[in-house]
């Protein structure tokens, strides 16, 4: 068993899904070929329109892995994808299948191939959340006690900053921090890896990323953050503090309207967009393209660099 995987990465609004679809037909199609989501926010079902989620005929017959796993409210970390993500891939080099990863989860992707020895990044949206739990009167240093006690042990009560911290790798790593230090990185054993990630300049993605939140907003993403909402027990429950999301709530709890949410999502998204650019430029397998050469040349460079 030969065991090869191709990875779609990059920006957000890029077309990262529909030039995996592209190249997975022309590798075979859905009975050669499956895919498997990189994506933080896809895991979670009933969040839809806000994650641009393939769904439905969109899909092409293809099977898709890392999408729908977890009900709204529940826990999803990097250390559990990278379980459950190389499971799907041994799965399907079992029955002969190639896997094709995609998306612009830049540690879900690093903890697929290469595992997590290090404790990750600050993450702006976990830590913000953490941040609003504090504010509605959640002792924190107990939350850590309950997951981590041996890191609580270490932290003074009244150290917030270093109890947010361990709470936020806690939270994207699904590990204790103690644990994370302990571990070391367990590379994931491929035969063959071609990894593409797509880059695009500016202004191209900005007026890709303000059409796509019209599309959103037309199809209902305000009606969706507000059945999330309903799902979880707190507003700052994943999925919600995710871009897009975080910006509906702000205006369902009347803090902004709802123009300026839209607004606010499009800025943030273009700043999501700089980080995954960041995140990905230290790639090092990775091939760099630009979205902008269009869906047809894209295709034709990911099978030149495949069957290279």
């Amino acid at each position: 068993m030969r065991c090869e995987l191709l990875a779609i990465v990059g920006l957000t609004a890029t077309g990262k899904g529909q030039l995996a679809l592209d190249v997975a037909e022309a590798l075979g199609g859905p009975e050669r070929v499956s895919l498997l989501a990189c994506d933080s926010a896809k895991v979670y079902r009933g969040a839809d329109i806000g994650t641009a989620k393939l769904t439905g005929e969109a899909r092409r017959g293809f099977d898709f892995f890392g999408v729908d796993i977890v009900d709204p409210g529940v826990p999803y970390s990097a250390g559990r994808y990278q379980q459950e993500g190389r499971q799907a891939c041994e799965a399907l080099w079992q029955r002969g299948r190639l896997p094709v990863v995609v998306g612009g989860t830049g540690l879900y992707f690093r903890a697929l191939l290469d595992g997590l020895s290090d404790a990750p990044p600050a993450d702006d949206a976990v830590r913000q959340a953490l941040l609003a739990r504090r504010a509605a009167g959640e002792d924190l240093h107990a939350s850590l006690q309950a997951v981590d006690p041996q890191a609580a042990a270490k932290i003074a009560p009244a150290d917030a900053h270093r109890i947010i911290r361990a709470l936020e790798v806690y939270e994207i790593t699904g590990l204790p921090l103690s644990e994370v230090h302990r571990r070391g990185a367990e590379p994931f054993a491929v035969d063959k890896i071609v990894v593409v990630s797509l880059d695009a300049p500016r202004a191209w993605l900005a007026e890709r990323v303000e059409r796509r939140t019209r599309r959103m907003r037309e199809a209902g993403l305000l009606a969706e953050t507000r059945k999330l909402l309903g799902q979880v027990e707190r507003p700052t429950a994943p999925p919600l503090t995710a871009v897009g999301y975080r910006h509906l709530v702000q205006y369902l709890q009347g803090k902004w309207t709802e123009e300026e949410a839209f607004a606010r999502l499009v800025r943030d998204t273009l700043r999501l967009a700089k980080r995954q650019r960041t995140w990905f430029k230290r790639e090092r397998r990775a091939a760099r393209r630009d979205a902008a050469a269009g869906p047809e040349a894209l295709r034709a460079e990911v099978l030149r660099l495949w069957e290279a």
